[in-house]
């Protein structure tokens, strides 16, 4: 017979986890924990066989991962930014520099490399120029990938959701974050498949991990790269400038 580290081994986790196996007599069902420091703990009854052991553990693999960034987003120290010329900003995983100008309509703009804010606008507007992004490009996603999940196209909103990146709402609307447009497009499109397949299956149990490995085969992979990109978004939080600093700008 084959040992629990061997048979958990055989389901598949990906390389760079870090897990172990406990053998707790008096726990009667398995238990999945993720310790801050982002390992697994896997506690298994006395009784179990590896092979159930396994098969448990694989139906779980995207619960896994989903824990695992979590853990990631509640240690990270997400940057703070200032308004001033030269600070950097993130939209769809490309880097721009922000250019305070005074020569141009709209609040919030794209050009030639630079993210330009007219010079009497504050964060409010660097906010409301992402959630304005997010709305059209998400929605433009979620129409996608619906069709392909197989549900119907809901509708979309953009809030601040703190440390979540979307989520699945009781009329079966799906709201987005609007940090989340600093992410590159693959990870975004990992965050719309998962709220969307939550319209089908509601829990994290085998049969959602099943439909989004086959929508994403790369979820997993995608997980981790999320847990990893999540903690550098900018979350809206400002930087104080110093007494110096202030000194001067007053």
């Amino acid at each position: 017979m084959i040992s629990f580290d061997e048979a958990v081994d055989a389901a598949c986790l990906p390389s760079h986890w870090s897990w172990r196996v406990e053998v707790r007599p008096r726990r009667r069902t398995l238990g999945l924990e993720v310790l801050p420091d982002g390992s697994i703990v896997i506690a298994v009854p006395q009784n179990s066989q590896p092979e159930e052991v396994a098969e448990a553990v694989r139906a779980r693999r995207m619960w896994l991962a989903r824990a695992i960034r979590r853990r990631a987003e509640l240690v990270a120290e997400h940057p703070a930014k200032e308004l001033v010329d030269g600070e950097g900003f993130s939209y769809l995983g490309r880097h721009y520099r922000l250019l305070l100008v005074r020569d141009q309509d709209a609040s919030v703009k794209l050009k030639a490399g630079w993210l330009n804010l007219r010079h009497d606008r504050d964060v409010s507007a660097v906010i409301g120029w992402y959630a304005d992004r997010g709305r059209r490009w998400l929605t433009q996603s979620v129409d996608s990938w619906a069709g392909r999940i197989g549900v119907d196209r809901p509708s979309v909103t953009i809030e601040d959701l703190g440390t979540r990146w979307g989520v699945r709402n009781r009329d079966g609307s799906l709201t987005f974050h609007w940090a989340a447009m600093q992410l590159p497009p693959e990870l975004l499109e990992l965050i719309v498949v998962h709220e969307l397949v939550h319209l089908v299956v509601a829990r994290h149990n085998e049969e959602f991990t099943k439909r989004v490995l086959l929508a994403l085969p790369a979820a997993m992979e995608l997980e981790s790269e999320l847990a990893k990109a999540g903690r550098l978004v900018w979350m809206g939080r400002m930087r104080e400038p110093t007494g110096q600093e202030a000194a001067v700008k007053a």
